[in-house]
């Protein structure tokens, strides 16, 4: 209901001399009415007042604020604009909210009008700068319309009931998502999650209900690591308090899980104490690699204002996660922020919002990670990705193009999961999957292991523990960049490998680990020397800052032996390989390591792996050669 301090102020109105006495008195009825909550009447006897005195500026106001109150939205705004146009003297009290009202209807065109009108007036300005933006950004986003062809998934994932929030394993053939279902008798509805995988057609399919998380209650908003096997979730509190079988701190909290290899489900739910508080934690979304969490926190100020933003924190080296921190002013608008969403690639982020300048409701947004650590401005999907209503749950496949969301465009209320091809402006970079298994190499038992992508600077890329059970972890990086995988765990010699051309975008790979024990070799192919020199390049070398990391860790002895290839003579071949030896044992003293633990020794072209014929069979004879001694 409008309130009664409005009313006052539309009755102090009346004293118009030039208004006939029989339209002041269907105006007084009219408020009588509505302080009696008979609406209809109210509206009847307005509009009554309207047609004795149809310039009557304050009963079109009137008019306005009855059939804002009964949600007809359009004709409110008509009379507003109508209002203006008769009395222009209440322009500048009442065009903003004339302008809100043709924006909340989706009337751009003519909310644009009238903020054209009200920009001629030197006395009046929109007051509002996001409902300003918004006006301008839609009227041309619907005179431009992308195009977009938008279906809704084939398959059985579309139900009766509402579907929405999918997660996409980094293989994108695999999803979890929610759905809400009704309550029976008097009960009332719920949200529970399932599982999804689509087949060779394209089409997608439930293949199973997460019974072993699922309950009574609302489970919502899913987000797994790329390989699914880590799954975090929200909950939330139920009617009559407590969240059942878990323990929670707030409102809604954010619950984490892991898949058990053996046992095919995921196990016992655990409250990730780390990351929630007093207040309402939802929506999370993993990196591929589950290093990063995005999450919503949201509370109320003291004006009972909603506050609802964007925060990320990181998983540490000790498995825990950093204190969370919120995203920047220019991500985080004043309005609401919702289902913040990290592409594979790791450095674009989808998220929902009403704050930005937008279509109205909430509208999709992406932003950039730039090299620096910066995030880029929100930039709005466009029409008809973002329409009147609102627009959420986005996920985008490791191609950067394709995506799905949830809308109820076909049958309004009910939430379906849609398909669509991004615009460029839209889009995120595609990426390569590196799937593999880590396993010791003399007994093929898997290994839990740091396995971590690098570019060839040395920064990370993406890092993982492989699973104890099987040794299997799931990683990913851009398409077009050259990286290096280096996977390694205390007691055992590391692996590192140089890629910078791919035959795949997904490759599988096996790792073997050696044990640290006398007789292990390392076979070194990628340290880096100047061309013809036995001086190491001032590169980042990967294989000898694992190698220094490695002896660190130990208090095992190695020698260092330097290997040639055949091109040149014995002698010239002896000594270059002794003084490559001796390098990489000065780069580990520098690194710390005590060189009384460092041997050399220099092979030339004595013990080649390959044939010297070809340069691929040269390449491999030129080495360094790690064994473990004492």
């Amino acid at each position: 209901m409008m309130l009664v301090g409005s009313l006052m102020v539309c009755c102090a109105l009346l004293a118009q001399g030039k208004i006939p006495k029989k339209a002041q008195k269907r105006y007084a009825e009219s408020v009588n009415y509505y302080m009696a909550q008979d609406v209809h009447a109210a509206i009847r006897s307005i509009d009554d007042a309207i047609e004795v005195a149809p310039g009557y500026g304050e009963a079109w106001l009137l008019r306005a604020e009855l059939l804002e109150d009964v949600s007809m939205l359009q004709e409110a705004a008509e009379s507003i604009v109508t209002a203006l146009k008769v009395q222009p003297g209440l322009s500048k009290k009442w065009r903003e909210k004339g302008l809100r009202l043709l924006f909340q209807v989706g009337d751009y065109d003519e909310a644009l009008n009238l903020l054209h009108e009200g920009s001629l007036n030197p006395d009046w300005r929109c007051k509002d700068s996001v409902l300003e933006a918004s006006i301008r950004f839609a009227a041309h986003a619907i005179k431009n319309e992308l195009e977009i062809d938008l279906s809704p998934l084939i398959g059985d994932v579309n139900s009766n009931f509402s579907e929405y929030y999918p997660a996409l394993f980094l293989t994108g053939d695999r999803m979890i998502f929610t759905r809400e279902i009704p309550g029976m008798g008097q009960s009332l509805d719920q949200e529970d999650f399932f599982e999804a995988q689509c087949d060779l057609n394209g089409d997608w399919h439930v293949t199973r209900a997460l019974d072993e998380i699922n309950t009574a209650g609302n489970e919502g908003a899913p987000a797994i690591r790329g390989d699914g096997r880590y799954l975090v979730f929200t909950a939330c509190e139920t009617l009559i308090g407590g969240y059942g079988k878990r323990s929670g701190k707030g409102s809604c909290d954010l619950f984490e899980t892991r898949w058990l290899v053996n046992e095919g489900k995921y196990d016992i739910e655990e409250n990730l104490t780390e990351l929630n508080s007093n207040k309402w934690e939802s929506q999370p979304s993993l990196s591929s690699d589950g290093r990063w969490i995005f999450f919503i926190r949201a509370e109320r100020d003291r004006s009972g204002n909603l506050i609802q933003d964007i925060y990320q924190s990181e998983k540490l080296d000790d498995g825990s996660w950093s204190k969370p921190r919120r995203l920047p002013d220019h991500i985080n608008s004043p309005g609401r922020e919702e289902n913040p969403v990290i592409h594979p690639d790791g450095k674009t982020l989808y998220f929902a919002s009403d704050g930005h300048a937008g279509m109205g409701g909430m509208d999709l947004y992406v932003v950039k990670l730039d090299d620096n650590g910066v995030w880029s401005n929100p930039l709005n999907l466009g029409y008809p990705i973002n329409t009147l209503a609102d627009e959420n749950s986005l996920q985008v496949f490791p191609d950067g193009r394709l995506a799905l969301f949830a809308s109820d465009r076909r049958r309004p209320g009910d939430l379906d999961l849609w398909k669509f091809v991004l615009p460029d402006h839209g889009s995120a970079e595609e990426v390569n999957i590196w799937q593999g298994r880590v396993y010791n190499a003399k007994n093929n038992k898997p290994i839990e292991a740091v396995v971590q992508i690098l570019d060839l600077d040395g920064n990370h890329i993406g890092r993982q523990r492989s699973d104890g059970t099987d040794g299997a972890f799931t990683l990913s990086f851009p398409l077009e960049e050259a990286v290096i995988l280096q996977v390694e765990q205390p007691g055992y010699l590391f692996y590192s490998q140089r890629e910078e051309s791919f035959d795949a975008k997904e490759m599988v790979i096996e790792v073997p680990l050696w044990p640290l024990e006398i007789g292990s070799i390392l076979i070194l192919t990628d340290v880096l020397f100047e061309t013809s020199s036995s001086s190491l390049a001032p590169d980042f070398q990967p294989e000898l800052e694992q190698l220094a990391k490695t002896m660190k860790q130990s208090d095992v002895k190695i020698r260092i032996t330097g290997h040639t290839d055949g091109l040149g003579n014995t002698r010239d071949n002896l000594e270059l390989s002794l003084s490559r030896a001796r390098s990489v044992r000065d780069y580990l003293v520098e690194m710390g390591v005590d060189q009384s633990r460092l041997e050399v020794e220099g092979m030339g072209a004595r013990r080649p792996l390959a044939t010297n014929d070809t340069p691929e069979g040269r390449a491999r004879n030129r080495r360094t050669e790690i064994e473990v001694i004492e």
